[in-house]
């Protein structure tokens, strides 16, 4: 079976690395010259990591892996605690891994580099991938230079802009979530004193995460999300300035701008965009995954999970079909996966709402029912405990 793969990012790849497991023949069409990730650090939760764990990569992964000991929120104006919760020994062992934060780069690095060691996987960069004619034994791929490509399956893992999309109903435009990201590195040098914790500072329609990420905790990863009233440009790496982050970030406590003050530049920024779950993710032999079929804004930190969960599923759909079953177990992974993508996409909308509160009875109710639930992270446990490698299919 020939398979072609569209999209050499998270989800792609993983794809590749977990369907390479059948002997089919597998090609990634990537439009950039090389492996490689546009962004700074990305939380992978238990979901996602025990599915690295399965394909092979444990070892790698646990080397570019920096593990939390907490989760903090914190108020924004004096960097008060609201609630921490310990990610220690007890949650390692209910969730079988420990959450992990991770340099994306790093990541797409000891995926990629598993699938280049696969026989039966070619990997083809700085292709340009226009569009997918889905069919019902076959699929096409166009590109731009011309030329097309017959497929007996096509996987469209290509991101929220995706050529694939709309070729299999989605024609909806990504919407832009009213906010934007700020992207701001900290050398680990000028951060010694802080504890290697997740936190999230609350303030009134923005806040802030920030964990450690790469080899040897080299970089602390800030993400500063404020509002936008509207957005043109829908570049990953759009510059921005310190002083923008300041002035965005006025008033904020004085052990946050002193960590503003230690940021490395480059500041990159980026739109928040999502679009609606989709109802239809495939036609024929043609499919989506990750990003090109449930795009979700950061605020439950699973894109990069549920793309990986995406893999692990279509992989198990596909293990040992013949071509004739392609377009049923395309759509027993569709429908295994559109329900759970579709409550991520919703919780991380209600996170919004929930972390952006101004200030009043409803902020400080809020913060103290996070004050007063139970210790531990089971608020989570629907997101952390899904089992792609025995979900029903």
């Amino acid at each position: 079976m020939k398979i072609a793969i569209v999209g050499g990012g998270i989800g792609g790849l993983t794809a590749a690395l977990a369907l390479s497991q059948n002997p089919y023949d597998i090609t990634v069409f990537e439009r950039s010259a090389g492996i490689r990730e546009i962004g700074a650090g990305v939380q992978i939760s238990p979901n996602a990591g025990r599915l690295l764990h399965s394909l092979g990569l444990g070892a790698a992964y646990s080397e570019i892996s920096v593990n939390p000991h907490r989760v903090v929120l914190r108020r924004w104006e004096d960097d008060s605690i609201i609630r921490a919760t310990d990610l220690d020994e007890s949650f390692i062992s209910q969730h079988q891994v420990p959450l992990a934060n991770v340099a994306r780069n790093e990541l797409v690095e000891i995926i990629g580099n598993a699938v280049a060691a696969r026989a039966n996987v070619t990997l083809k960069f700085s292709t340009h991938v226009v569009a997918v004619e889905p069919g019902e034994s076959s699929s096409v791929v166009l590109f731009s230079d011309g030329s097309s490509q017959t497929f007996d399956i096509v996987i469209g893992a290509d991101g929220i802009h995706s050529v694939v999309r709309p070729c299999v109903g989605g024609v909806d435009k990504p919407r832009f979530s009213g906010s934007a990201a700020y992207r701001a590195l900290v050398p680990r040098s000028a951060v010694e004193d802080l504890p290697i914790d997740v936190t999230n500072r609350m303030g009134p329609d923005r806040h802030v995460v920030s964990y450690f990420i790469g080899r040897n905790r080299s970089h602390l990863n800030l993400v500063c999300i404020s509002p936008e009233d509207s957005w043109e440009s829908e570049s990953w790496t759009e510059p921005g300035t310190i002083e923008d982050l300041y002035s965005r970030f006025e008033g904020w406590s004085s052990d946050f701008l002193s960590l503003l003050g230690r940021v490395e530049e480059p500041v990159f920024r980026w739109a928040l965009y999502d679009r609606e779950p989709l109802e239809q993710w495939g036609i024929g032999t043609t499919t989506l995954l990750g990003d090109a079929c449930h795009p979700m804004l950061p605020f439950m930190a699973q894109g990069s999970c549920q793309a990986i969960e995406d893999a692990v599923v279509l992989a198990r759909c596909l293990s040992d079909v013949s071509t004739s079953d392609a377009v049923s177990a395309l759509r027993r992974y569709e429908d295994a996966r559109q329900g759970r993508t579709a409550q991520v996409q919703t919780s991380a909308v209600m996170n919004k709402d929930l972390f952006h509160m101004v200030d009043g009875q409803e902020q400080r109710d809020r913060d103290m029912i996070f004050s007063i639930t139970p210790p531990g992270m089971s608020i989570l446990d629907w997101v952390y405990e899904y089992d792609a490698l025995a979900v029903a299919i």
